[in-house]
């Protein structure tokens, strides 16, 4: 059984464990998903097992019309981290918003916040690509207007327990598509690696 000491622990020492490590992009990829687990196992303990019964219609009308856009551009590698990038910020921020019917406790928040911003500055100090890329604009306003819908729910249902379930599930269906994005990005990187080197040993 996962207990509340158990989860703060595992998020608290993933939070150092990337801070030492985020000088090594390469070794950084294998911490964030680790991170990222940890956010997951963390989510789903404060998650109900079921659906309150007076959210689900909201659940699913909501579900059907806002889910992280299909269309983001995460065939390269690059791409990909920034869009990571800013999952986790956006995330960071909107867990700032009133959450006192979310029935989160600080200690749990806390952590919460430190883990993500950790995540998102060394995944920043990661990017090689300019920040003023067209491509790289585009991903980031993309995902900004993703999380600008759940800001704008959460405005429109006053922060009630309803709208925080909701997010909950948004948010998690965001680390989940993170923790299968992490994979092809190590993928490419480590091929992009060894066509370099090939080049290099044929010249």
């Amino acid at each position: 059984m996962v207990t509340k000491g158990w989860l703060l622990h595992s998020v608290v020492a993933m939070v150092l464990i990337i801070e030492v490590f985020s000088q090594d992009c390469g070794q950084f990829l294998t911490r964030l998903r680790q991170a990222n687990k940890a956010n997951l196992e963390l989510l789903n303990s404060k998650m109900n097992s079921t659906i309150p019964q007076q959210c689900i219609e909201d659940v699913f009308s909501f579900s059907l019309k806002n889910k992280l856009p299909s269309n983001l551009d995460v065939s390269e590698a690059e791409n990909a981290k920034v869009a990571i990038q800013e999952v986790l910020q956006q995330t960071g921020h909107i867990f700032r918003q009133n959450c006192t019917e979310m029935l989160w406790d600080e200690d749990f928040l806390r952590a919460f916040h430190a883990g993500l911003d950790q995540q998102s500055e060394n995944l920043k100090s990661c990017l090689s690509a300019s920040p003023r890329s067209q491509r790289i604009q585009l991903t980031r306003l993309r995902v900004k207007r993703y999380f600008r819908s759940l800001n704008d729910f959460l405005k429109e249902k006053e922060y009630n327990r309803c709208a925080w379930e909701i997010i909950q599930i948004q948010v998690k269906q965001c680390f989940l598509w993170i923790e299968n994005l992490i994979p092809m990005i190590r993928n490419e990187e480590r091929e992009g690696r060894l066509v370099g080197i090939l080049s290099f040993t044929s010249n």
